[in-house]
């Protein structure tokens, strides 16, 4: 078979998936290109090798590697990054990380963006190179989101757990703490990890640090966890701290259980310092959608808590929450169409209400149509006739 066709065979396997008939195809075919001595397929064999971090078989590596290297030389940055990874795993060479994390920055000086997630990682953990956080942390500014956070986490992990040879728990947290600015929810999975004890290494300390951190940045789990750590404690700190996170967490208008948190506090009629912050945090939460803290603002119009009594923008809170599908809201505005409250009494209305609501479940829903259902019948038959009435 012609260089030309085995060149083309091979660029199969730089997008295949290891595990298939194209990839395995294509790796042989690069391999017999490269063995007469193709210098284009021996740049082909460095970027399957760099791209599926593939150990090669049947092959004299210590060949390769000078070709590798004279690739390298003439500025094929694949080929400088093959050469890292025989030199990092081993591959028909002894295991040297220092001349590893040599070639990995050789690579990425040239712009190879996995060689500058290489780079960052020897910096951050130490492997090959000395640590230097600020090091890493720099060559991980030209790497694309994705990589950079997992490089990140990669790092922390392994400081954490001492894989490379070093624990240092208080430099994880910091590249913990800088996935978390890409990713808010990374620092409360890796917070978890660390209180659950799931990777071998337990440190709760660090896994509140951690769910600080997550809380802060925005993730609604963390500002959960915080907020329920709190809420029991009689101190009116405290407390005032778990309606901060709790209204934090009701931003997500998906977390309806922190939505349901502050109207529950509400419903518990505290104490005045407790109850502006906790309308503020309603109304925030009502704005970006949260049904649970649209049916808590509503409470708090019908009954004039922290603001001035209104049925009317009550009614209209809760037609918000109905609308997004909340059977309990149906179930109030049902009530307040039934009675007027608000709006106009419209009793056909608060049937189709309440029957919404019951359909979806709401427990409270069947009793109060059956009495709906009742009124409307009655409405519908002629008045009694009093036993002493006289015909006229």
């Amino acid at each position: 078979m012609s260089t030309l066709r085995l060149l083309r065979l091979g660029q199969k396997a730089l997008d295949a998936e290891m595990d298939t008939q194209d990839f395995a195809t294509g790796l042989d075919a690069a391999k017999i290109a490269s063995s007469r001595g193709d210098r284009e397929a021996t740049r082909l064999m460095a970027k399957i090798m760099a791209r599926h971090e593939v150990a090669l078989q049947g092959i004299d590596r210590a060949r390769l590697e000078r070709r590798l290297r004279f690739e390298a030389l003439r500025g094929a940055s694949s080929s400088v990054l093959a050469v890292a990874g025989m030199y990092d795993r081993g591959e028909g060479v002894p295991v040297d990380t220092k001349k590893a994390a040599e070639w990995y920055l050789w690579a990425a000086r040239v712009g190879h963006e996995r060689a500058m997630a290489y780079a960052a990682y020897a910096y951050g953990t130490g492997r090959g190179l000395e640590r230097n956080e600020a090091a890493a942390l720099k060559w991980l500014d030209g790497v694309n989101e994705g990589r950079k956070r997992s490089t990140l986490l990669e790092i922390g992990w392994a400081l954490a757990l001492g894989t490379e040879g070093t624990t240092d728990m208080g430099s994880a947290l910091r590249f913990f703490e800088q996935a978390a600015q890409l990713k808010p929810s990374i620092a409360y999975q890796v917070a978890t990890e660390l209180e659950r004890g799931t990777r071998g290494i337990q440190n709760r300390e660090a896994a509140g640090q951690l769910i600080k951190i997550a809380a802060e940045r925005g993730d609604s789990g963390a500002a959960m966890h915080m907020a329920n750590a709190l809420s029991s404690s009689n101190m009116i700190e405290d407390q005032q701290q778990a309606v901060r996170w709790y209204s934090l967490a009701a931003l997500d208008r998906d977390n309806l259980a922190a939505g349901q948190m502050l109207s529950r506090l509400l419903t518990l009629r505290p104490t005045d310092e407790l109850v502006s912050p906790i309308i503020a945090g309603l109304d925030k939460a009502a704005a970006a959608g949260n049904a649970e803290a649209l049916i808590g603002l509503a409470h708090a119009y019908a009954d004039g808590i922290g603001v001035g009594a209104s049925p009317e923008k009550a009614a209209s809170l809760l037609q918000v929450a109905a609308d997004s599908g909340s059977s309990e809201a149906k179930y109030r505005l049902g009530l307040m169409y039934k009675s007027g409250l608000g709006v106009n009494a419209d009793l056909k209305r608060a049937i189709e209400l309440m029957s919404s609501a019951r359909e979806s479940g709401f427990p409270l829903a069947a009793v109060a149509l059956s009495t709906m259902t009742g009124s409307a019948e009655d409405a519908g038959k002629a008045p009694p006739v009093a036993p002493n009435a006289v015909a006229q």
